[in-house]
């Protein structure tokens, strides 16, 4: 009986999950099979793959390889690249079509060069999601990964951005993870082991039954109880070591019987190492060498190139290969006419390895990736030898692994271009390349780690003379530092390049003034200094420049914190056309020029450039770029009263920043979607965002940006009626903003949480006096949103006819602005002040306005306040019917639109950067808002005039 066979007993459980999971495959899964070494996950995993294959599904199967944990997308070209090459040309465009094509540069194929920039990370990302579902729209696609554990980042990080979308596409992924075993990168991991569609399968050891039966079928003949239970004690149950032990037994010609029972124990049969030194004792060391050439080359490799490292011609390592077959340590593979050799199982690889002591160890690699250069390799599968080298002053390891960066980056993979450039610089290079390597180097770690990017960049800073190239290091050095919360260094290095500068760079003087800037009103508090220039920056020429622009977005922030009304043209001018999205995507002072337009209530051509941000990202930019338009965006839609598409908005920066490990953005996006979820009455959803970040009852503010996670908590006791805490943490908000000077009511309203914490606890007076500063400030700047929530706090504090006047004033500032949840919420205020009046008959009017805004808004919470409301008035609060194309969401009239336009469904969530899913639910709901059966309606049906 076959090995597979073995390894299924006890597994009838797993194997009805991998039967559904595969007859599910249609509509997205996800498989993972945990356990600890040898338990058989890599014969439940071939089970997966030999049963998809047969239900008519295509597979693709890949094993993480501890040697090119570095080597990046290794595992994603593992998976796809045999199919590419399989393909045609027709086919091979097709897989390719659409924003597919952003992939191209990952694959190692010819006419797959793009010939311009490389893509950012998120770009390829985004092409590797369409490429699996092109490459699944005919038929079901199964994606197999075998040890997990020692997949490289970069395909990582693309398994954690398939799996949210994975419902959406026919696709199985099915994967192997050992236990115990450290990964190549523990967050990203738990991000793909941890998604709510993972199903978990935790193959158990063997019991002392089903040990006897593989030990049978093994020894092709009966095993003897106290023999059965020897083995099974010594190996645990663990398939793996019960079939080594087999074998062992076999080759010692030892009968199973009672007698041999205590020979089992000095069988070492608990420690593969013991056992693959037993198969390989008496070999000719020739043939040991050829097992140790296989295992510094991977595992698999083959046969001419580990034949050349063993010092063997092929005819002759081919004879030792079939021995170590015959010993149970390789496998002979055909793969297209090549001869592989493979071990057996990656525990016999381990073992082999662990044998070569490292001197030599470290020869064989660097004889490796000579031959490699010499074969015309690639240059990463050169420098994942090179890694295990140790430095020794080779010009030519430099040039290689330099090379190798290239490759790393021209991929999008920054923790690959980074490892290679560190190993570079340990070298290290000669003098007159090591700047320019530690200069890339610094660049490579930003996304990586910061201390390291700080570390390299310093290097490179302090060897450069010319003072515009010292600039352009010190504007990535000050980065690095002010970004790890180390505010003084970062800025001093800002402020020293200002300094050395010689006069005629006016471009690059602006973009360190816009960065000193934003730095101090963002993110590195108590810096008046900085921001006392903000007038005389404010006054200098316009310079139509990234840099001019990108200053005009800084002072307009810090105008628009002081409450001037100037900022806003200010702003509108910087961001005029998609010039510093397209080259200062993700720019703090580009956000801050978003900020002031979102405060401003100016959708007109902030949503345009915000949507403009977004497909940028998409099409050929970073995560880096990506979460804070999507956080940005997410709260213009809460502030709009458009909480769906806030939502979504908010789950991708967040899904982004988890991918990216953009801590930075995760703060500011989670503080926001606890606000969002608060609006939906989904507190305590909301209390564990915030925890998330941080953000405790009982704590301060996080060290960190401005603290709006703080403020979030304020606003959050206050609705669970824990008004003491609420006052707390409003106040301690409000210390926070002191040291940014920060007075804009929109940001910090702390004293609206604060004014309503007191007004709850009985100290109206108090409460009145806190808010009154900020109805000065919500005049003194005057859009809708910032003075018609202050009126209504205020009015909400006031006792009277003066609380009365104020909400009708409110209600008049907020008609006709886009501030529908806003004014939704003060026509509810209004409604229940007067229906507690007396004047019952008035406040149904205002309340039912109320109640259809909230429903439009999607805000449960006030809907149902809205209700009680109306009945209490003698109403009869129906629920209104949300039909026609006003009622459309904003996503839905984009999509419907667009299908109006005769896009397919495709194209749409291409367009958008949605999934298929999204499409469908979005063109439903349209179809049951505007009252038709199907998309041919859609034309007449948006546009009522046209019949």
């Amino acid at each position: 009986m076959a090995s597979a066979d073995w390894e299924l007993l006890e597994r009838d459980g797993e194997s009805a999950a991998i039967a559904a999971a595969i007859g599910e495959a249609g509509r997205g899964r996800v498989l993972l099979v945990e356990g600890a070494a040898g338990v058989g996950k890599s014969q439940l995993l071939a089970e997966v793959r030999t049963s998809a294959a047969r239900a008519g599904a295509d597979v693709l199967a890949a094993r993480g390889i501890e040697l090119e944990r570095d080597f990046a997308f290794g595992v994603v070209r593992q998976l796809f690249e045999p199919l590419l090459t399989a393909a045609d040309d027709p086919r091979r465009q097709a897989l390719f079509a659409g924003p597919a094509g952003q992939a191209r540069d990952v694959f190692a194929l010819p006419g797959t060069a793009a010939g311009g920039p490389p893509t950012g990370d998120l770009a390829v990302l985004h092409g590797l999601y369409w490429l699996a579902a092109n490459a699944a729209q005919d038929r079901p696609l199964v994606l197999a990964v075998d040890d997990l554990q020692w997949c490289d980042t970069a395909s990582l990080r693309y398994l954690a951005y398939l799996l949210p979308r994975i419902e959406d596409l026919g696709v199985l992924l099915a994967a192997a993870l050992r236990t115990g075993e450290p990964a190549t990168d523990d967050h990203l991991l738990r991000q793909v082991t941890a998604d709510p569609l993972t199903r978990v399968l935790q193959p158990r050891p063997l019991s002392p039954t089903a040990t006897g039966t593989l030990l049978r079928q093994s020894l092709r003949q009966e095993v003897a109880p106290a023999f059965t239970t020897a083995c099974h004690t010594a190996t645990g149950g663990n398939p793996l070591l019960l079939r080594e032990l087999a074998r062992t037994v076999t080759a010692r010609q030892l009968a199973p019987d009672a007698d041999n029972a205590a020979l089992v124990p000095t069988l070492g049969p608990a420690a593969v190492a013991r056992l693959v030194a037993l198969r390989t004792a008496g070999l000719e060391p020739t043939v040991v060498a050829l097992a140790r050439a296989v295992a510094v080359l991977g595992g698999r490799a083959p046969l001419p190139l580990a034949a050349d490292l063993a010092g063997r011609d092929s005819q002759m390592a081919l004879q030792d290969a079939v021995v170590l077959e015959a010993r149970g340590v390789l496998q002979l593979e055909d793969d297209d006419g090549l001869l592989v050799l493979a071990f057996v199982h990656p525990l016999v690889l381990t073992a082999v390895t662990d044998a070569i002591d490292h001197a030599e160890r470290a020869r064989a690699h660097r004889d490796a990736a000579r031959l490699l250069g010499t074969r015309g390799a690639e240059p990463e599968r050169i420098a994942t030898h090179l890694l295990h080298v140790p430095p020794g002053g080779d010009r030519q390891a430099v040039a290689a692994l330099r090379a190798a960066a290239a490759q790393a980056a021209g991929r999008s993979a920054p923790e690959s271009t980074y490892a290679y450039l560190r190993r570079a610089l340990h070298e290290p290079p000669g003098e007159e390349d090591y700047t320019a390597v530690a200069a890339q180097a610094g660049l490579a770690a930003l996304p990586v780690d910061l201390h390291a990017a700080a570390r390299h960049l310093r290097q490179a800073h302090d060897r450069t003379v010319d003072p515009v190239a010292r600039a352009d290091i010190a504007m990535l050095l000050g980065t690095a530092h002010v970004y790890q919360l180390d505010f003084d260094t970062g800025l001093t290095v800002w402020e020293r390049a200002l300094a050395e500068l010689p006069a005629d760079q006016e471009e690059r003087r602006r973009r360190l003034h816009a960065y000193l800037l934003s730095a101090a009103t963002w993110l590195a508090p108590g810096r008046g200094d900085i921001l006392a220039r903000t007038h005389d920056l404010g006054r200098l020429p316009v310079h139509d420049s990234i840099g001019g622009r990108l200053l005009e977005c800084a002072v307009a922030t810090r105008e628009s914190n002081e409450c001037d009304p100037t900022a806003v043209s200010r702003a509108r001018r910087a961001l005029r056309d998609g010039s510093l999205v397209d080259q200062a995507a993700g720019d703090l002072a580009l956000i801050g020029g978003w900020a002031t337009l979102m405060c401003a209530d100016d959708d007109e051509i902030l949503m345009s450039s915000l949507d403009a941000a977004v497909e940028q990202a998409h099409d050929h930019g970073s995560i880096y770029a990506l979460v804070p338009a999507y956080a940005t965006r997410a709260i213009t839609w809460l502030w709009r009263g458009h909480l769906a598409e806030a939502e979504q908005d908010a789950r991708e920066a967040l899904r982004s920043a988890d991918l990216g490990h953009y801590d930075l953005g995760k703060y500011t996006a989670t503080s926001w979607y606890a606000v969002l979820l608060m609006e939906q009455g989904r507190l305590d959803e909301a209390e564990q965002a915030l925890r998330s970040i941080g953000v405790e009852a009982s704590g301060a503010a996080p060290p960190g940006p401005v603290p709006m996670g703080l403020l979030a908590l304020a606003r959050l006791e206050n609705l669970r009626g824990r008004h003491v805490e609420a006052l707390a943490a409003a106040r301690e908000t409000g210390r926070a903003f002191e040291a940014y000077d920060y007075r804009v009511p929109i940001w910090s309203d702390w004293r609206a949480e604060a004014a309503l914490a007191l007004h709850a606890l009985g100290s109206g007076a108090e409460a009145r006096v806190t808010i009154a500063e900020q109805l000065r400030l919500a005049r003194q700047w005057g859009t809708p949103l910032a003075l018609g929530g202050t009126l209504r706090v205020t009015a909400t504090v006031t006792p009277g006819q003066d609380g009365l006047d104020l909400l009708h004033e409110a209600v008049t500032v907020l008609d006709g602005s886009p501030a529908r949840l806003e004014q939704a919420k003060t026509l509810a205020e209004l409604g229940t002040v007067l229906l507690r009046s007396g004047s019952s008959k008035a406040a149904r009017q205002p309340l039912r306005q109320a109640l259809d805004l909230a429903l439009r808004c999607g805000a449960d919470p006030l809907e149902q306040r809205c209700r009680r409301e109306l009945a209490a008035a003698g109403a009869r609060p129906r629920r209104p019917a949300l039909t026609g194309p006003e009622a459309l969401t904003p996503s839905e009239r984009r999509v419907a639109e667009l299908a109006a336009q005769g896009h397919t469904n495709r194209h749409i969530a291409q367009r958008l950067f949605i999934t298929l899913k999204t499409v469908e639910l979005h063109l439903s709901a349209s179809y049951r808002k505007l009252g038709i059966t199907g998309r041919a309606h859609l034309p007449d049906a948006l546009d009522p005039s046209t019949t």
